[in-house]
């Protein structure tokens, strides 16, 4: 059984509209699935944009839905600050794919998706921070000519994290002194002044610290050799990029692979794999909102009974709080339900909210 906390109840006077609504996340998985918020965990190896998502966002601010994408990607999800942060993200996810999920949610914010190695960039479509990808290729060729004491010390990874008022120049001057080697900056008055919000990132190269800081400002490092160690020199992010590899073809002559013959399927292979949902959500929203998103991740319609709510005293738009984890739909329902005295019930293909039976 998952772990649960009671909803509670509040009331709404009129005012539940906006940044007054904390989002709504209906996360479902396999059985032992976990929760989509939360810090992100270290980057990935390889980014998945094919793996398949299922949740529920409803009246999420752009940059919470980045953080708990985040956990999804295995990388960090950067909003470029030019993005209206508090953009309320409303998107229900049936098992697309993550690149859809991205995709959606960066044309509703006006931007594109630019998946990087080491993280995922929602940048302006018109802004030559949509370059990011080229410049990452420009990055590594550049790191790649280093001598190797500087290119190890460059590429050594580690966790980053800054509170929230940071500043830019700051950032990147702080980087720079970490690192085992002697780097001269060049053009740091480039950099305007700004303040960030409160970050924590996973481990990411010395690289690709200071480009995806500066990736807001339209800027990136441009490596070299210098006569007392490397030098960063802070370049337009579209200065003298490398034109993206075409895909590789097969060589003439060469056959492609031929798929393997199928082998006998086992007397236990075939058979449809039984797989427990099961749901976490973190919540606090109107219950008419929380219902529906609800029924939606059940695949069913919703059916209020609103005279028992009348009778009750309960109105739609009572903001109602709930947090579970790991629970079954019936666990899911009652945690929502049982602190107002109601009971739902899924049936034929409608999910039935109705007065709790007795007094």
């Amino acid at each position: 059984m998952g772990s649960r906390r009671g909803a509670i109840p509040g009331r709404c006077d009129g005012l539940c509209g906006g940044a007054w609504i904390a989002g709504v996340v209906v996360a479902v998985a396999g059985f032992g699935g976990g929760a989509l918020n939360g810090a992100p965990p270290a980057v990935a190896a390889e980014l998945d944009l094919d793996q398949p998502v299922q949740a529920v966002w409803t009246g999420v601010p752009l940059r919470t839905w980045a953080d708990r994408v985040a956990k999804i990607a295995g990388r960090p999800v950067v909003i470029d600050r030019r993005l209206d942060p508090d953009l309320a993200i409303t998107l229900a996810a049936g098992g697309e794919s993550l690149a859809t999920v991205l995709e959606k949610v960066a044309q509703a914010a006006g931007a594109r998706v630019v998946p990087l190695r080491s993280s995922i960039r929602i940048a302006p479509v018109r802004s030559p921070a949509a370059a990011c990808d080229r410049a990452e290729l420009a990055r590594e060729q550049a790191i790649g000519k280093l001598p190797q004491a500087a290119r190890q010390a460059v590429a050594r990874r580690s966790s980053w994290k800054w509170p929230a008022g940071a500043r830019p120049r700051d950032l990147v001057a702080a980087a720079v002194d970490e690192a085992r080697v002697k780097v001269l900056v060049e053009g740091i008055e480039r950099v305007p002044h700004d303040h960030f919000p409160a970050a924590s990132l996973p481990a990411l190269s010395l690289g690709e610290r200071l480009d995806l800081v500066l990736a807001h400002f339209d800027l990136r490092i441009d490596w070299r050799s210098g006569a007392t160690g490397p030098v960063a020199a802070i370049v337009a992010i579209d200065d003298s990029l490398p034109a993206m590899p075409p895909p590789a073809l097969p060589r003439a002559g060469v056959e492609p692979p031929k798929p393997s013959e199928k082998k006998p399927l086992r007397q236990d292979q075939g058979r449809p794999v039984k797989t427990k949902q099961t749901f976490t959500l973190t919540a606090a929203a109107p219950l008419e909102e929380l219902l529906a998103a609800v029924a939606g991740r059940l695949g069913v319609r919703l059916d209020i009974d609103r005279e028992a709510l009348d009778v009750r005293g309960i109105a739609l738009r009572e903001i109602v709080r709930v947090e579970v984890q790991d629970a079954s739909a019936a666990e899911l329902l009652e945690a929502v339900l049982s602190p107002l005295k109601l009971r739902g019930e899924v049936v034929g293909g409608r999910l039935e909210i109705r007065g709790a039976v007795g007094p």
